[in-house]
């Protein structure tokens, strides 16, 4: 289609004080500088499934919904906001000298592909509310209109809605700075009805398994929202009847975000490992070494080396396929010699071919 309608979510996001930065920089540096932010917002919102619309001046701006539509495209634009802005943030060259702020909104725009170029040009108030809001943020800020935050649902926290009265607009545009991600909050379990035989096939192979003592491989296959994790979840409440102290270690592929090719088995190793989210790379690397030096493995620090740079957490990129997978197998039978061990792959279908 030449032109259509769509629902979006915008992101704008633009360089504070860039006019005192050129005045006391050179304009090889600024432009290096910019440079940099540009690559990183590029790499942040293809990451999370987005476009690139363009490029003004030091302003990036970004739709969600185009040309593909998700169904969490609001979850997708906040999300590369939050992580846009901490890299830029911790980035050493730019970092406060190039503060950053940001509008995010929802809404009706058209569509036009250009025919030169096979981009999409899109028109609407919901781009101008995007930047109106962008341009009343404070550095740092993250400011998202009451339809977008709406659309987020639960799963990112707002500050307080305020009435912000934008240029050209006739009326205010209500809207609320974006705090974080929220609490992942359990839902309320509800007894499992029907799935008898399927619990029980799930049983059988743990008992295989503990008396036979070799792995097996269980694949839930069936269309979204048909009670694969719950299935998946009851089971586990009933596995330290089968099995008392067993290991249990879950990896959660997504469908974005994730910047590593193996990025579900971070997860995993920080489960058996028992290091903590928030833990720094040099400590990552330390605790795997006594974790694998305690489980007894041949060659623990070359291994140990290995599984940090699958995570991100190594010294130096490691290419040699062959070596991370032996150093996983080698991790895992360690950890599988010391009690029965449940590995999980949630979404499998996200992951990458090379984590398959």
């Amino acid at each position: 289609m030449p032109e259509e309608r769509r629902i979006v979510t915008i992101l704008f996001a633009d360089v504070t004080g860039s006019t005192e930065l050129g005045e006391s920089l050179d304009p090889e540096d600024v432009r290096a500088l910019l440079g940099r932010y540009y690559a990183i917002a590029k790499e942040v919102v293809a990451a999370h499934g987005g476009t690139i619309e363009k490029f003004i001046g030091d302003a990036v701006m970004a739709v969600f919904g185009l040309p593909q539509a998700h169904g969490d495209d609001v979850l997708r634009a906040l999300s590369a906001a939050l992580e846009l802005r901490d890299r830029v943030r911790a980035e050493p060259a730019l970092g406060e000298r190039v503060p950053v702020r940001f509008g995010v909104n929802t809404g009706e725009v058209v569509a036009t592909r250009d025919t030169s170029g096979g981009d999409f040009l899109i028109t609407g108030d919901a781009v101008n509310i995007a930047a109106r809001l962008q341009q009343a943020a404070d550095p740092w800020v993250i400011l998202c209109s009451e339809r977008a935050a709406h659309g987020a649902g639960a799963a990112f926290t707002f500050g307080p809605a305020a009435a912000i009265h934008a240029k050209g607009k006739r009326t205010p545009i209500r809207a609320a700075a974006l705090v974080g991600r929220a609490d992942v909050r359990t839902p309320e379990r509800i007894p499992l009805v029907g799935r008898e035989a399927d619990l029980a096939q799930l049983e059988l192979i743990a008992r295989r398994t503990l008396i036979e003592r070799r792995p097996f491989l269980v694949s839930l296959i069936a269309p979204a929202g048909t009670g694969k994790t719950r299935l998946l979840e009851e089971f586990l409440d009933r596995l330290p009847r089968l099995s008392p102290g067993a290991t249990v270690a879950i990896a959660q592929c997504l469908p974005y975000g994730q910047r590593l090719t193996y990025w579900p088995l971070r997860a995993v190793l920080f489960r058996l490992a028992a290091i903590g989210e928030e833990t720094e790379l040099p400590a990552i690397r330390t605790a795997i070494h006594l974790w694998l030096t305690g489980l007894g493995t041949e060659h623990a620090e070359k291994t140990a080396e290995l599984l940090a740079a699958t995570v991100g957490a190594g010294e130096s990129e490691i290419t040699d396929r062959t070596a991370l997978l032996g150093a996983w197998r080698a991790a895992i039978e360690a950890a599988a010699r010391q009690s029965p061990l449940v590995l999980v792959f949630e979404d499998l279908h996200w992951s990458s071919d090379s984590l398959l």
